[in-house]
């Protein structure tokens, strides 16, 4: 992948020098001799100059190296040059190459360039630098130096859900909580998948697990094979997930979107099976014989292995190039002609061929995920891509998706998953009926921990909103849920309500018994939230540009950033954006509705007595700040485009504004799954939420 370096405005330094802010931002999150090396002096300088900035217990933990690269390479991204960046983190060129292209997006979310930045290099601070150091020091010391115990996230993880769930009718597939998204099966599945884990997944009812899975990876690859080059490597250790997995009756599920696009340059004498292609990459013809082959005999050649295996999820139509009709544009000559419903069936039923002639018992389940307008398909399209399936081949729709939405007096069609917006939609109802009439097994994607719409904490408490949502699925025939994305995957009693559904308990008995004698309590307030959240402004734009992501770990500048949002990442100042379809002015309006029906279910849920409900409790207000921070973004884009009619208003903001983060930091020391999403890692943490201090008096200082 060809990284490009651009020249953009780089964010205002909360710290007077960057190797300052390189050593704040990394200190025991890397090794302290890497900080060094990038910085040119030894590591007795980075140790005292950590020192001065309040950093002098910190010890250095190696999970963030392992488990939380992500948000390394996020808060370094705009301050260290490619080179810095991957010599920081102890990368070759070809490892963080795969992890910007195939760990769900990254080099998307984080724009697609890399920013040109100068090179970082220590040098001794001026007497100016040195005054500025201990004013940013007085600021940090007002803080606890406790930055809580990152990645342990289940210390406060016992569920109650009542009699066992395990046996509850019905297929429940998430996503592990911590399974990787990038080369998974090169690592040691219990680090993302214990024992203990999958017995929590087990009582709260989970019996199944999606992991991503890229085919020449796992199968010999004749087109480059150096991406298969430890392909039994990783058969092995997905066989030992899949054998661990058994003992806990949970089903490993493979989520592929096949067959993969490749780098021009890589063809070699195969240039005649490129169909649809772009400037770098083409895809494999899929109405080449050659192709096809080597489609099923991949598949056929993995899957006579993984005996045990829960099956296949498909995907056909998606961000990615596979198939040459996989985009909205085809410039294939061979297959601009093929309808795209063709092509997609066609996949799916290769690779069902090979999962049958397998003999490795698993079922195949094809997502309709982009069998949809903005990817070129009609109605007629999907229903015959439905009937061009493999009879064994079950189908599964994300059930939200194409609702009709009006918040606000605004009128939209959702095209994400969503709690606010209670599914399932028309598009959803028909093509499962269809489905269902031709004798296929039918799925519905939809989330019951949290969603994009909010995922600071591992669980929305909208369970009510959950409960309507699978009783409208049951009255159109689904009881099989893949019930999260690489978000939602968390072991929580919002998880054992899809079981308990199913186990034909009623939503009474289901709080009563996870919340026993707060039952009562909770599910009052979990009611005022359910209203709350029902004004969600929800939107593709919102869901991934608008500043909710990071929420308070985003840094603010003073000055016009000129730069556009990125999905999940970094907002800068780009509202109009983030707020579309909606003028901001009904935007803020909807976000402080949902901020008042929820201070309304805080104050109820402060009255519950017990374990369970104090942890909700925190996600919850967790919650709350994560919203607040998005309207205080807002407002403050809008009026920092007068500073000096505006100052005082935007002095406010940055009051109201420290006293939350204030609030977020000691919420994030006592749970360690605030700010946590396994295909994004640290949104933000407590050093984070501390330099965010820094970055609201630095704006005071220069205010009119």
């Amino acid at each position: 992948m060809v990284v490009e370096e651009k020249k953009v405005l780089l964010p205002m330094l909360n710290l007077p020098t960057a190797w300052q802010t390189v050593i704040y931002r990394n200190y025991g999150f890397v090794k302290t001799e890497k900080i060094a090396e990038i910085l040119g002096c030894d590591a007795d300088t980075v140790v005292a100059e950590a020192k001065k900035l309040g950093l002098g217990n910190i010890k250095y933990n190696p999970e963030w190296e392992k488990s939380g690269y992500i948000s390394i390479i996020r808060n370094n991204w705009y301050l260290l040059g490619f080179e810095q960046l991957r010599n920081l983190l102890g990368f070759s060129e070809e490892n963080l190459d795969y992890i910007l292209k195939e760990e769900d997006f990254l080099f998307v979310k984080l724009g697609c360039i890399k920013p040109v930045c100068d090179i970082v290099r220590y040098s001794p601070l001026t007497a100016e630098e040195e005054e500025e150091t201990r004013r940013a020091a007085e600021i940090l010391s007002g803080v606890s130096d406790d930055e809580g115990v990152p990645f342990d996230f289940f210390a406060d993880c016992d569920i109650s859900t009542g009699k066992s769930l395990a046996d509850a009718p019905g297929n429940r597939i998430v996503h592990g909580y911590l399974s990787p998204c990038g080369d998974v099966f090169m690592q040691d599945v219990k680090t993302y998948l214990d024992d203990a884990l999958l017995e929590k997944y087990r009582r709260v009812g989970v019996n199944g697990i999606w992991i991503h899975g890229v085919l020449s990876s796992l199968a010999p690859y004749p087109f480059d094979p150096a991406l298969s080059a430890d392909y039994k490597t990783r058969r092995k250790n997905l066989k030992e997930l899949i054998d661990l997995c058994e003992k806990y009756s949970i089903k490993i599920f493979l989520y592929f979107n096949e067959p993969r696009c490749l780098a021009l340059d890589k063809f070699g004498d195969k240039s005649y099976l490129i169909g649809h292609k772009n400037e770098l990459r083409g895809c494999l013809c899929l109405s080449h014989k050659e192709v096809r082959d080597y489609l099923y005999d991949a598949f056929y050649d993995l899957l006579c292995e993984l005996s045990g295996l829960g099956g296949i999820i498909t995907i056909t139509m998606s961000e990615n190039m596979t198939h040459c009709q996989s985009m909205t544009e085809c410039n294939c000559s061979v297959c601009a002609s093929r309808p795209k419903w063709e092509l997609a069936a066609e996949v799916n039923n290769i690779i069902m061929r090979a999962l049958r002639d397998s003999g490795c018992g698993g079922e195949l389940i094809a997502n309709l995920w982009g069998w949809a307008e903005y990817m070129g398909f009609t109605e007629e399209d999907t229903f015959k891509g439905i009937a061009a399936l493999d009879k064994d081949i079950s189908v599964l729709s994300v059930s939200e998706f194409d609702s009709e939405v009006e918040r606000g007096g605004v009128r939209s069609r959702l095209t994400e998953y969503s709690l606010s917006c209670v599914g399932p939609s028309m598009v959803t109802v028909k093509s499962l009926a269809y489905a269902k009439k031709l004798g296929h097994k039918i799925y519905a994607k939809i989330q019951v921990n949290n969603s994009w719409e909010l995922s600071v904490a591992p669980v929305l408490p909208l369970y009510d909103l959950v409960y309507r949502h699978l009783t409208n699925l049951k009255n159109i025939g689904v009881e099989d849920y893949m019930a999260s994305w690489t978000l939602g995957g968390y072991p929580s009693e919002a998880l054992s309500l899809v079981a308990a559904f199913a186990d034909g308990r009623g939503l009474d008995e289901w709080y009563r018994d996870c919340y026993g004698e707060d039952a009562e309590i909770v599910h009052d307030a979990v009611k005022e939230f359910c209203r709350a959240f029902e004004n969600y402004p929800v939107s593709m734009y919102v869901l991934y540009m608008s500043p909710k992501n990071l929420g308070y770990g985003n840094m603010w500048d003073i000055r016009p950033e000129h730069k556009e949002s990125t999905m999940m990442f970094y907002s800068f100042d780009d509202y109009k954006k983030w707020t579309e379809p909606y003028p901001a002015d009904v935007y803020l309006d909807l976000f402080v509705k949902l901020l008042k029906g929820w201070e309304k279910g805080l104050a109820k849920l402060r009255a519950a007595k017990g374990k369970s409900a104090a942890r909700l409790l925190r996600y919850a207000e967790a919650e709350y700040l994560q919203i607040r921070s998005d309207v205080f973004q807002t407002e403050y884009s809008i009026l920092k485009s007068d500073i000096a009619a505006n100052a005082n208003k935007i002095k406010e903001i940055l009051k109201s504004c420290r006293n939350d983060v204030l609030k977020m930091i000691e919420i994030q020391q006592k749970d360690a799954t605030i700010g946590y999403e396994a295909s994004n890692h640290y949104f933000f943490n407590v050093r984070q939420l501390k330099e965010r201090l820094l970055n609201i008096a630095a704006i005071e200082k220069v205010l009119p």
